[in-house]
This record gives structure tokens, sequence and C-alpha cells, in this order.
């Protein structure tokens, strides 16, 4: 697929998204419709959705260059917004050493971040990519590349109860390195504790990356999130298949995907409070490609494909301190078919 030229196209967006708009006529549309809808700065309404949020995802690449969906949270207004283009995060020293430590992210001075919110029980979601200011010791200041609202479609109500966990250590399977200070193991294939909660997953958390994270405001990270029925996610020995449903076609994730292919996963255990980080890469299968490739996991409503190549998994016991239980299924979701 050729790419058209960044310079003749919405600034918006890159021109790895554009490609897959422009192959279903809808770049132009999408361009007009997201004129003063994709902002350099947060309106009021997202400034206090974001302040007012327990929790929220965060987009950040590791030493390898492989981008980390990594949730995180903290005490009382632990998110501040001191203006329209600046997002605080007072992070705990636990959520800390778990993204420097834990999970080698590059927290620094001048490095892209996306971030997503979510309100679980209003089915409210909006996205921010943008540039680290200061990273130091917890504190964390973001300023705005890019802000705007996400349709709620395959998002579940759901509850949010913070509970206390308890981090027990770990028996690590072979072939697993072991961090014991924060029950901490890491394994190159999806064992059976890592499948399980993947093929039980209702939603997971995906980060993607524009191959160069360069200078202008469309060439960042993004963090999206997934739903669907419980067995949307699909797992064969050390791969991962997902359906792409019907969205706002942007296509934030698989453009990037287009340009680059490094993607990071995250799923959570509502019961222990484990976090499973998933490194992988990744490939958009178009839909006429079901055929050959997917001929046995055909699946009703997915307008195309995503295969994962599974480089490790990283389990992290315990540390997440909420639950998140279903009330309400999201009826899109509810639409769609299960895998044959």
């Amino acid at each position: 697929m050729s790419l058209p030229r960044l310079s003749s196209i919405n600034p918006a967006f890159h021109h790895g998204e554009i490609a897959l708009q422009k192959k279903l006529g809808i770049d132009k549309e999408i361009g007009e419709r997201t004129k003063g809808f994709i902002r350099s700065y947060m309106p009021e309404q997202h400034r206090l959705f974001f302040t007012s949020s327990p929790f929220t995802v965060l987009a950040l690449v590791n030493d390898e260059g492989y981008p980390v969906a990594v949730p995180v949270w903290g005490e009382g207004d632990f998110i501040e917004s001191p203006s329209p283009t600046q997002l605080r995060f007072s992070l705990p020293v636990q959520v800390w050493n778990m993204m420097l430590g834990a999970l080698n992210l590059d927290v620094i001075s001048g490095s892209k971040i996306g971030i997503v919110g979510i309100e679980y029980a209003t089915r409210r979601r909006n996205r921010l990519n943008g540039t680290i200011n200061h990273a130091t010791k917890g504190n964390l200041t973001v300023l705005v590349d890019q802000s705007f609202g996400n349709c709620p479609q395959y998002i579940h109500k759901r509850n949010t109860t913070k509970r206390r966990r308890l981090a027990t250590g770990l028996q690590p399977e072979s072939n697993a390195s072991y961090n014991v200070n924060m029950a901490t193991t890491t394994t190159k294939v999806i064992d059976t504790r890592a499948r399980t909660i993947i093929e039980n997953a209702e939603t997971f958390f995906i980060a993607s990356r524009h191959s160069s994270l360069g200078q202008e405001a469309n060439e960042g990270l993004d963090v999206s999130h997934r739903g669907g029925k419980a067995g949307f996610v699909n797992v064969k020995g050390n791969t991962i298949t997902f359906p792409d449903f019907s969205g706002n076609k942007f296509f934030n994730t698989l453009g990037n995907i287009l340009l680059d292919p490094r993607v990071g996963l995250c799923f959570w255990d509502n019961e222990t409070g484990d976090l499973f980080f998933v490194k992988a890469k990744a490939k958009v299968e178009p839909i006429e490609s079901k055929a050959s490739v997917f001929k046995e996991t055909e699946f009703e409503g997915a307008e195309r494909f995503v295969s994962l190549s599974v480089m490790s998994v990283t389990h992290i016991a315990g540390i997440y301190p909420y639950s998140h239980e279903i009330t309400d299924m999201s009826p899109y979701a509810l639409q769609t078919g299960d895998w044959k």
C-alpha cells in the first residue's frame, strides 16, 4: 500500500492513519469531521474528567523501544491540570517503581506519552497524546500535543472498587526471570496463567507508536481501549488474534501498526490485582484474508483482524488496587459473534 505524503493530509493524522482511511474512501470525510475536534489543548470538561479519575492508562516506550500500556493510580487528587495544556501526575512509589523498575520504561523529559482515561460507570473515554516536560520521583508533567474524545461503543459499564491486595510471591516457570521485590515474572511464552486471563478478557489496553516518535503532534504514542465479549481474544501458541470492529475510523492504533509493528498490551485480573504486560509485533490482517489465514477462526462483526506475535509476557502479582466488575455489557459488543 502506498502512503500519501504527510504534507497533503489533515495534520491531526499521520500517513499511516490516513492510508487506512483512504483505503475505505473516508479520508476527506474524517478530515472534515475532525476539524476542531482534535485539539492542541484540553477543553474544560476533559480537564475535569482526568483530574477526577482514580486511575488512568499511559503509553510509554521501554528501553527496547516497545510501547507499553501501563495503568497508573494514586491517592486523592493525584492528577492535576494547572492549565489547558498540562496534566500533572503525583504517583506513589509503588507505581513509579513498577514503571521504571519492573517495566523499564522511558520516563524522561522530552519523551512522548499517550494517555487514555475511562469512566466505566458512564462509559466516557477521553484521549491525550503529549510530551513529558518533567519527570522525577513520581512527579510527572505532560504537555498536550493532541486532545480528543472517543466513542463509548465497546466500553462495558463497570463499578470500580478499591481492594486491599496482597502482592504474594510467584513461583516462576522455566525460562522466566524473577524479581522478588515486586513479585514479577517475565516469560518468552504465554504460560497457562496468562493464557487463562487473556482468553477470558472482556477488555484490554493496547499501546502503539509512530515509527519515529518525531516532533510533530501526530508522531507520538497512543494507547487505546479494546472491548468485546469474554473470549473475543484468541490465543494459539504464542500468537494472539483479536477482531477489529467498526469504530470512529481514526485508526490511531492500526495506523501506528502500519508504520511500526511494535505494540504492548495490558490485561488485569479483577480478583487478584495481577497485571499482565504483553510485548508483541502486530500485523493488520484484512478481512478478505480470512479464507486462508483465518479459515477456522472467522469472527462475526469483524472488519479486520490484528494478529500479534508475542515476544514476552511480564506478570506483576497483586499490584493493581482496583476491581472493575461489569454491571452492564456494551450493547455493541453483544452484537458481535464468536470465534468458530
